[in-house]
């Protein structure tokens, strides 16, 4: 006679025809992209459940809700306790909390649905069996005996990880397993207001099917902000097939600019609604491996696991290249192990890639932002030629500054930012006159006449808080009624007090300058430093104002045509776009590696 678990994974294998279970992988994930989308991550769980009873209603005869406990069913009479594994964020099957450290809560069988295909456990050291879709049935005296709760300042009820892992390998080595199919990504759609709909061509017919043309290859744009890689690539006489970005405003600008409405988050777009291209561009989020950040990776939640959906697209499509950007951390991120997994991944869906990527900047086409950028260069099933990198080029930030006054008047410096700048150039004054060179260390005013020596900070930061101190005690005559007077001009605000002084001029009025949390950073007038998505808007000096936005734009290369305006939205487009002269360039290269059999790129 078989056992209630037994019973229970046969009528789910009998039971549940292919057709049926095709179904459940489908609604699955399109619950799955949808909510990822739309960030109602919170409830994700909740609905997915309810969609399993559902079907499970219709398709098993034997299935009944019970509704004594939440998630509780029955099967052939039996009762059991539906869970989820929900990845790597929760791992949890969300049991009530138990002091023991086990479980210990069960008296029924366990329904256990994993979604994500075992990618997560592969990742794991010594972790190596791949834990595909689907419904694993789990006796309830097992989990109650081996499985432990893992503790964390979150929650008691989270299981440990390895202790889920040994749970369901047990569950697929005594045959209680019943596998889902890998999703039809186009099969269904979701919303609140409708539930599922059967997917519609409406977004197939929205983008243009164009033919393969040699001379206008076709491009597709994800992550594809205000528009860089589009302004490289129509300059090319490419053609935009699709774009893509999350950012609404974004959005907006891309439509005003081309003429084409993005769709929004590439974790709801399907890739078979994406009609067939040459290129894929790709600008994918840089924060996870940005050092200006945490530097999560493939770790972070939202964005760390977006360069997967890249792979998703290169799967289905095959392009015949790919350009994709980021920030050169990528490169040495978590000791060289991210750059590695991305080049493993690649390759296996058919773009070999170079050892390392190339690393380019504006100041290599002569624009003047210090800006490098890792680009990941591919062709399809083949190794392309190493890129010719030119030596950088002389810049001079003149070069792209505007010369209508009506232009650069609004943007002169008022508020604190002038008190900051006449307070430091009287600095850099009373030094002058007497022939005294500005030091090039960090200079923190707080700390020159400070006597802690037993703090972590001072021991942290202690070769520069020494060299403040003493250059302070040598000069305190000069300096002492100065120091007075910043300290009373800008009592508030720490960043202002202090100054990086990285150029070879004497004076402010010489200096390309910025407001940063780390002081106000001055460096030559030769280039600017690299555009960020904070309002860390250099300063001319010369003329004593912010660059405009107009000038912003011209240092990511792009044209006048582009439209501005003096808000946060643009200046944080302009810190997260692909400078359109590199990529252009780039672009121009990857054309000229086609293979001359046209054959080879069918449209």
């Amino acid at each position: 006679m078989l056992t209630p678990v037994r019973a229970i994974t046969e009528a789910l294998r009998n039971q549940l025809s292919p057709t049926v279970r095709q179904e459940i992988a489908d609604k699955l994930w399109t619950l799955d992209r949808h909510f990822k989308a739309d960030g109602k991550g919170l409830i994700t769980g909740t609905i997915m459940e309810q969609t399993v009873f559902e079907v499970f209603t219709v398709a098993l005869g034997t299935f009944e809700v019970v509704h004594e406990h939440q998630s509780d069913c029955a099967i052939m009479g039996h009762r059991l306790s539906f869970k989820k594994v929900s990845g790597k964020s929760q791992l949890a099957l969300q049991w009530s909390k138990n002091p023991t450290g086990f479980c210990g809560t069960f008296e029924h069988p366990i329904l256990l649905l994993n979604l994500r295909e075992g990618k997560w456990w592969r990742r794991k050291s010594g972790w190596d069996r791949h834990l595909p879709a689907g419904f694993f049935v789990v006796d309830h005296d097992f989990c109650n005996t081996h499985v432990c709760l893992k503790r964390n300042n979150k929650s008691d009820s989270v299981m440990d990880a390895a202790a889920v892992y040994t749970m369901l390998v047990a569950a697929m080595d005594t045959d209680c397993f019943v596998a889902l199919p890998p999703p039809r990504e186009g099969a269904l759609t979701f919303s609140f207001s409708h539930g599922f709909l059967p997917a519609t061509p409406a977004a197939a017919q929205k983008w243009p099917t164009l033919p393969y043309d040699r001379a206008q290859p076709r491009f597709i744009d994800l992550f594809c902000g205000v528009g860089g890689f589009h302004y490289a690539l129509t300059s090319l006489g490419g053609r935009c097939v699709f774009a893509c970005d999350s950012d609404a405003a974004c959005r907006d600008s891309y439509r005003r600019h081309f003429g084409i409405e993005p769709e929004g988050d590439i974790r709801a777009v399907r890739a078979e609604s994406i009609p067939p291209f040459d290129i894929l561009c790709a600008g994918f989020p840089c924060q996870p491996f940005s050092k200006a950040g945490d530097q999560a990776g493939f770790d972070d939640q939202t964005k760390g696991h977006l360069f997967f959906e890249i792979l998703r697209i290169l799967r289905k499509h095959e392009p015949a290249f790919l350009m994709l950007e980021n920030v050169p951390n990528l490169v040495t991120h978590d000791q060289g192990k991210t750059w590695a997994t991305m080049r493993h991944h690649l390759a296996a869906v058919g773009y070999p890639m170079a050892e390392k990527p190339v690393i380019l900047s504006p100041l290599h086409v002569g624009t003047p932002q210090s800006r490098p950028r890792a680009f990941l260069l591919g062709a399809l099933r083949r190794a392309l030629p190493p890129f010719p990198i030119a030596p950088a080029s002389p810049t001079c930030i003149r070069t792209i500054l505007c010369v209508n006054a009506e232009e650069t008047t609004p943007f002169r410096l008022t508020g604190h930012f002038d008190t900051a700048g006449r307070l430091w150039e009287g600095f850099c004054e009373r030094l002058r006159t007497r022939s005294i060179a500005i030091p090039h260390f960090p200079i923190w005013s707080d700390d020159w006449d400070s006597t802690d020596t037993d703090s972590s900070r001072y021991m942290r930061y202690r070769t520069w808080i020494d060299k403040n101190r003493a250059f302070y005690r040598l000069h305190q005559p000069l300096l002492q009624d100065w120091l007075h007077e910043l300290r009373a001009a800008l009592p508030n605000t720490q960043a202002l007090r202090k100054l990086e002084w990285q150029c070879d001029a004497t004076s402010l009025h010489d200096c390309l300058w910025t407001f940063r949390a780390s002081g106000l950073r001055a460096r030559n007038l030769d280039y600017s430093p690299t555009l960020v998505a904070m309002a860390n808007t250099p300063v001319f000096g010369p003329e004593w104002r912010f660059l405009t936005p107009r000038e912003l734009c011209r240092l990511q290369d792009f044209p006048d045509t582009h439209h501005v305006d003096n808000s946060a939205a643009l200046k944080k487009q302009m810190g997260n776009a692909v400078s359109v002269r590199v990529a252009r360039e780039i672009a121009q290269w990857l054309l000229l590696q086609q293979n001359e059999k046209d054959s080879e790129y069918p449209s």
